[in-house]
């Protein structure tokens, strides 16, 4: 029924969410990891957005820039992005090609092929993206600075892309091992819309992701806040035209309150 919503797990733990939409014959297939910049340590800042790059560039199965060249061909627009809990793939094209994506994503999920020349090169480009992005936009720097004085223990004071440092020291070796830890099917949560059928979506899922193999996930130990004993202030200096002024505030969030009132989280 269109605007139902169908959710299924996989033997291998792969999570399956659907929704119908049947009023154009389009599909979006995204594949969610549980892994962000919250989960990186210090020293290490910027992984799960590295990955992120480098999961275009090839598997064991396709060369460097085919999945973006197979998507294309099939008309599909596809793109990728990295938040604090979670990184993210997505297409959407025509209905009749949702096998395609699923084989390919079903690929790079456990096949990835991680070679240096192609790591050295695309870590050169994940530096000219802080460099264009934060470091030559004095609001974008002002951001971070004011992300990492409001966080003090948290992961969350470092920046999604990385610290530059960071960003030029880590190696290969750091990215395969973070690509095999976070990157299984149980690991994963595939969510699709659009103009299909509910028992036909899993019926493919099973086909492309049903064989892949899960693995143990160790959540790394919790890093809270300590609790903030007083108002916080910084000044940036950087060149700019204009004076940008930031505010914010710590709120607890809805689980917390419904945890203090009800004495158990929301399911």
């Amino acid at each position: 029924m269109a605007g139902e919503v169908h959710e299924f797990t996989l033997e291998n733990g792969l999570h399956l969410i659907i929704k119908e939409d049947h009023r154009a014959p389009v599909v979006v297939n995204q594949v969610w990891y549980k892994v962000g910049g919250s989960y990186e340590l210090t020293g290490k800042t910027g992984l799960s957005h590295m990955l992120e790059h480098m999961m275009f560039k090839g598997t064991q199965k396709y060369s460097p820039g085919e999945f973006s060249r197979i998507m294309a061909v099939n008309g599909a627009s596809e793109n990728a992005f990295t938040g604090y809990d979670y990184t993210a793939y997505f297409q959407t094209l025509e209905k009749s090609r949702l096998a395609i994506s699923f084989e390919l994503e079903a690929d790079r999920m456990r096949h990835l092929l991680l070679s240096e020349d192609e790591f050295i090169k695309e870590r050169k480009v994940v530096a000219e993206e802080r460099r264009v992005r934060t470091e030559d936009k004095p609001i974008s720097r002002t951001y971070e600075h004011f992300m990492a004085t409001a966080y003090q223990s948290s992961p969350y004071q470092n920046p999604l892309v990385g610290w530059m440092n960071d960003i030029e020291n880590y190696t290969l070796p750091d990215l395969q091992a973070w690509y095999q830890r976070w990157y299984a099917p149980n690991n994963a949560i595939v969510v699709v819309a659009g103009d299909v059928e509910p028992q036909a979506v899993l019926a493919l899922a099973k086909q492309y992701f049903g064989s892949l193999k899960s693995q143990p996930i160790i959540v790394p130990s919790p890093s809270p806040e300590i609790e903030q004993l007083g108002i916080k202030r910084i000044t940036v200096k950087l060149q700019a035209k204009i004076p940008y002024f930031i505010m914010g505030y710590k709120v607890p969030v809805l689980n917390t309150w419904l945890r203090k009132i009800t004495g158990k989280f929301m399911p």
